[in-house]
């Protein structure tokens, strides 16, 4: 089996998380963004063997070329914890408490970025994407 990492290639996105948030951030993002290419979705399911949910997991992002990303629901949650024991202290370039907004510029901004330097500009994007709709609705 081949894992070397692709390094022309449109970098990967796994999403890892509790239950199907992962699955239906996918199927939303497609309502907006049209058809997806080089992600994946591993949800946790309550009752899982997590060693074996983490070892498959580290497996689909090894397949992905290089400068892949990796998107967790919850800082250290069981997805993040046993992906990071998976890794075994190779570096990996990541971002927790994902939502829609976050897989959207992930997407966008991974034509022209990838590894750290993808997540650091998607970082910087995430603190405008909060916003207090109260604040909002009463500047009308």
């Amino acid at each position: 089996m081949d894992t070397t990492k692709e390094t022309g290639a449109l970098p990967g996105i796994l999403i890892l998380s509790h239950g199907p948030l992962c699955t239906s951030l996918i199927e939303s993002a497609k309502m907006i963004a049209g058809d997806i290419q080089n992600v994946a979705a591993l949800p946790f399911e309550e009752g899982a063997d997590i060693v074996a949910y983490a070892k498959e997991a580290k497996a689909v992002y090894d397949k992905m070329p290089e400068g892949s990303v990796v998107l967790f629901d919850l800082f250290a949650g069981t997805p993040f914890n046993q992906f990071i024991i998976q890794c075994e202290g190779k570096k990996i370039e990541g971002l927790s408490g994902i939502n829609l907004p976050i897989f959207l510029d992930v997407l966008a901004q991974r034509e022209y970025k990838r590894g750290a330097e993808l997540i650091a500009a998607v970082e910087d994007l995430v603190r405008d994407g909060i916003v207090n709709v109260g604040k909002f609705a009463s500047a009308l």
